[in-house]
């Protein structure tokens, strides 16, 4: 390829960079929870401790996040050594990586479904060019790696209907499907959708082995994962251990639930979708602007079906995949944005091709006009502001409190229970730790907390041996619990600095406590 030919792409990868860069605020590790259990992970592999929570009260095995990102922080690790070396190099990755991931979705477009070069560089800035899609990467979250590979996929995805792209090929593709859903949980739904593609348009026997060694990959991943997790302190294990298995479980033991759930959970999503489609649009005018935006995708999907088949089964897939999940966030449904712009982008393209439709033609370039001049204003001021940044900085500033006051009044022999910042807490303090609530989103009561009812959380504190607890929400969480504690064992809860709105308190409780509470003994390996 000469150099006329790749500058395109050298300039959509720079430029991304740069973006990304526009967005990034230096903030400490752990502000957003699992990026500090990444790191905690990545940290035990790197000096050789296994794929374990180091620092968690037992150090349980982390079977919750599939290896490949733990597995990029540990050489981080291993290369850098301190906490914050490790977090600058791992962001800078974090970029660069997103900026990858356009660039291979940019290819895919040229080679394989024949845009010009330059629009598909064009649609690919256009799919990247977002606020929500750069915001995981200013962390050490698997996000940016899981969009290199799974753009990377489409971008190996052979071209034209009669190319074969052998064994060596096939293989390839292959791995990076495999390291695609070892990345994230959710890269099923590439599996998936690269499956049905491949079963649509070059047969069985190809699909069976090129989507084959991922979902053994899997299979024997989640074995393992449901194996080990069995090792993990019941209280913890809904936190610590695998999604699957209490998302099975809640499917065989309610499935009405699911059932009810549905049409609500899919107007949240359409919601979710919309809202990164179009930054910065409410309410009705949401709605109004997204429709032609929707019949223009649609129109792009019929049209890369044809050209880059794998593209709207991904997206079937990945929809279907969040249909069944308990909980939508703006940073779960993100990996959508890109693959939806483009087939906005795809159905501008093949409405302005039919050149009899004029007014037609009009009205597409106008909604693109519009689509892509907000989003890229929104995008702009996002940027200059700090946006993305926003909820990490105002986390950063309550976790360096937290941390602060620990210093002053625990020892380095002190538990420290917290619902989100524990990890956060070991690797700024060195604190042992444990996840101080439950994970339940749809538990078969609905009068259930998702944080877990307070005779599980005093169960869970007690068996691990928690004498500290940071309240990250005031009395939100954890306020029952301890208003019990305190009622059975008068004095007991100590209330350490006022870190509004947190609180840190000392449980200062014993054996009588307990029996008064009616928990059992203490046992190693015991959690609820």
């Amino acid at each position: 390829m000469s150099l006329t030919t790749r500058l395109p792409f050298v300039l959509l990868a720079v430029g991304l960079f740069g973006v990304g860069l526009s967005f990034w605020r230096p903030v400490p590790a752990g502000v957003w929870h699992d990026d500090g259990v990444y790191l905690l992970i990545g940290k035990a592999l790197s000096e050789g401790g296994g794929f374990r929570y180091l620092g968690v009260v037992g150090e349980p095995p982390a079977v919750k996040f599939p290896p490949a990102y733990p597995g990029v922080l540990a050489v981080l690790w291993w290369a850098f050594g301190s906490l914050r070396a490790v977090t600058l190099a791992a962001v800078l990755l974090n970029l660069a990586l997103v900026a990858t991931a356009a660039t291979a979705l940019a290819r895919a477009l040229h080679r394989t479904a024949a845009l010009p070069r330059w629009i598909a560089v064009a649609l690919a800035a256009v799919a990247f060019f977002s606020a929500d899609v750069w915001q995981p990467a200013l962390v050490t979250l698997s996000e940016s790696l899981f969009l290199a590979l799974a753009m990377g996929s489409l971008a190996l995805w052979p071209k034209g209907a009669g190319e074969e792209r052998g064994a060596r090929g096939t293989l390839v593709l292959s791995l990076v499907l495999a390291a695609t859903v070892m990345t994230r949980s959710a890269g099923i739904a590439v599996v998936l959708g690269f499956g049905v593609a491949l079963l649509l348009t070059r047969g069985w026997k190809l699909a069976v082995v090129t989507v084959t060694p991922a979902l053994l990959t899997v299979v024997a991943w989640g074995a393992m994962a449901a194996s080990r997790a069995e090792t993990i302190p019941v209280g913890m294990r809904d936190v610590l251990g695998p999604y699957g298995s209490w998302l099975v479980q809640q499917l065989v033991t309610a499935p009405g639930a699911f059932l009810e759930v549905l049409p609500a959970q899919a107007l949240t999503l359409l919601g979710r979708v919309a809202s990164l489609l179009l930054p910065g649009v409410y309410g009705a005018w949401l709605w109004v602007m997204t429709l032609p935006l929707a019949l223009l995708g649609l129109i792009g999907a019929v049209a890369l079906s044809r050209k880059l088949p794998p593209v709207p089964w991904v997206i079937g897939a990945y929809a279907a995949m969040l249909l069944l999940w308990p909980f939508l966030d703006r940073r779960l449904v993100m990996p959508l944005h890109p693959l939806i712009a483009v087939c906005v982008g795809a159905g501008v393209l093949e409405v302005a091709s039919h050149r009899t439709h004029h007014a037609l033609r009009r009205a597409s370039w106008t909604v693109a006009f519009l689509w892509v001049a907000v989003s890229a204003a929104v995008t702009a001021s996002r940027a200059a502001g700090g946006w993305a940044v926003a909820g990490y900085q105002l986390r950063a500033g309550r976790l360096a409190a937290a941390v602060e006051a620990l210093n002053q009044t625990a020892s380095q022999e002190a538990v420290v229970g917290a619902p989100e910042f524990w990890a956060a807490l070991h690797l700024h303090g060195g604190w042992s730790v444990v996840p101080s609530a439950r994970f339940t989103p749809r538990a078969e009561d609905p009068d259930t907390p998702v944080w877990g009812t307070p005779d599980q959380q005093l169960a869970l504190w007690w068996n691990a041996g928690v004498d500290h607890l940071l309240l990250e929400q005031g009395g939100q969480i954890h306020g029952e619990a301890l208003n019990r504690l305190e009622s059975q064992c008068p004095g007991d809860v100590q209330i350490l600095a006022r870190l509004v709105p947190q609180l840190l308190v000392r449980l200062d409780w014993g054996v009588d406590c307990a029996r008064r509470l009616g928990l059992a003994p203490r046992e190693a390996g015991s959690s609820d």
